[in-house]
């Protein structure tokens, strides 16, 4: 009797422990699923490793491929392959001595890609918070023979990028001008992926008033800003003096832009002078060639900035509220 006694008190005791440890567990496991919830939306925040990207490296596949295996390529690739040239047109290509150093020359710029691949997954991810009906394209990489107008080719599905064209100071881009071969550095890789995605949810004005495109400017370096978090000074490509001079001149060029009556203008020039990017800005004055190029746009992108501060709006709202009610609303006053 006093034998079952123990054993049902031991029996009781194993129980009681067991049941302590079934505690112990579930607290545990149940803290460890809070800890990956707040990590997974911690992750989601901060826009990084919530959409998984992938680039396919087409200018490795092209360049260390055999010239036996080159056909096969065009079948996996036929949208890179143009038909007006033949398959030994093409073998002729790969072999070119100087496509060849390009190519090597584009192999160690972007040695280590993880940089690239981790600005634009936070570009995709940030996205597709702010646009549900974001779909991730296809990324693809590759040599156009430092084609510097066709940097990025957008078709929805798909992205191409020309590595080559963001190879920093190069002995390929003497030729170039500098204001050009100055934004074909790596870190633009991003950055031009930033505005091409942008640019996809900024309407263009199908008014030609200058007033209206400084704004669309302002939108779209605004919506860059939020889905990648580069400076928009760093997306203009502007260094420390044009940045200076630019916050030092903000009066000065808005009170411009108003004297002349350019603001409800037309005038295409107007695009050329302060919207593209150009050696400098073109105000027909002396110290013309001190001046950043796309004052417009950065002007453009305090107007926006104005607005927010004056009126509670979302981004979408922001992105659809008409450019000269943005201007009205934004009472925008530049810094004295």
């Amino acid at each position: 009797m006093s034998k079952l006694k123990k054993y049902i008190s031991q029996t009781q005791c194993q129980i009681k422990s067991f049941k302590i440890q079934i505690k112990i567990f579930v607290i545990i496991i149940s803290v460890l699923l809070l800890s990956c919830d707040y990590n997974k939306n911690k992750e989601s925040k901060n826009g990084i490793n919530y959409i998984d990207v992938k680039f396919e490296r087409f200018e490795k596949k092209f360049f260390n491929s055999s010239l036996d295996s080159l056909s096969n390529l065009i079948d996996e690739y036929p949208f890179l392959f143009s038909k007006r040239f033949s398959l030994d047109e093409w073998k002729a290509i790969k072999t070119d001595s100087t496509r060849k150093e390009i190519f090597n020359k584009t192999d160690s710029a972007f040695k280590n890609f993880k940089s690239v691949e981790n600005g634009v997954k936070k570009i995709f991810t940030n996205t597709k918070n702010f646009f549900p009906n974001f779909k991730s394209p296809k990324l693809i990489t590759l040599n156009n023979g430092i084609d510097y107008k066709y940097k990025i080719i957008d078709s929805d599905s798909i992205i191409l990028i020309s590595l080559d064209c963001y190879l920093g100071e190069n002995i390929f881009y003497k030729n170039i001008p500098a204001h050009i071969s100055k934004l074909m550095v790596p870190e633009f890789v991003t950055i031009d992926i930033s505005e091409l995605i942008s640019s996809r949810y900024v309407e263009i004005p199908l008014d030609r008033k200058f007033i209206s495109k400084i704004i669309y400017h302002g939108k779209l370096l605004f919506l860059m800003k939020e889905v990648s978090g580069i400076d928009p000074l760093k997306a203009l490509g502007f260094n420390k003096n044009n940045k200076d001079w630019m916050i030092e001149n903000e009066n000065n060029v808005w009170k411009y832009f108003v004297e002349n009556d350019l603001l409800f203008s037309t005038q295409s020039s107007l695009d050329y002078r302060f919207l593209a990017n150009a050696p400098f800005s073109k105000f027909g004055l002396s110290i013309d060639f001190e001046s950043p190029p796309m004052v417009g746009r950065w002007i453009g992108y305090q107007i926006v900035k104005s607005y927010l501060k004056k009126n509670k709006s979302n981004l979408n709202d922001l992105l659809n509220q008409d450019n000269y009610e943005l201007y009205l609303k934004s009472n925008y006053k530049p810094n004295k």
